[in-house]
């Protein structure tokens, strides 16, 4: 059972597979049925949805600095006024980014999730404070709320 963040009320059941990526010290829950998408690092997906994940280097800036950033970049993947959302997750400061509806269509209904890192990680000799996931709009909070850091 996975209980959506934004309506507690209502609860979701679908079948889900486990993922962990110990170069990005993550563990999360994701659909049963999708699969690696050949291409691409590490995206999984099928027809019905996805996820993709990545890590940022703050330099200094704030979450919420880098939530502005990734929401409001000059190609406007999220569209015009996409919608910021402060959270926690995995007990970390988190924020969603959910798409405006003048979304890119190629977007693919694409939301994103940053969360601070307990401790920065290295990957391949560079220092990343925050961990991004990219998911499309409804399986976003899904998969963000199974979050969970390694410990290392």
């Amino acid at each position: 059972m996975i209980i959506d963040p934004f309506n507690p009320s209502r609860d979701v059941f679908f079948p889900m597979k486990l993922y962990r990526n110990s170069v990005y010290n993550i563990i999360l829950k994701y659909p049963y049925h999708w699969t690696k998408i050949p291409g691409y690092d590490e995206r999984y997906g099928s027809y019905d949805g996805f996820f993709q994940i990545s890590a940022l280097s703050s330099g200094g800036a704030s979450i919420d600095q880098l939530a502005s950033q990734e929401a409001f970049h000059q190609l406007n993947p999220y569209g015009s006024r996409p919608f910021i959302f402060r959270s926690r997750m995995a007990g970390q400061e988190a924020r969603f980014i959910f798409p405006s509806s003048d979304q890119p269509a190629e977007m693919f209904r694409q939301a994103a999730l940053i969360v601070r890192y307990p401790r920065p990680i290295t990957i391949s000799g560079k220092t990343y404070d925050y961990f991004i996931l990219w998911s499309d709009n409804f399986y976003i909070k899904f998969i963000g709320r199974s979050l969970r850091f390694l410990v290392w």
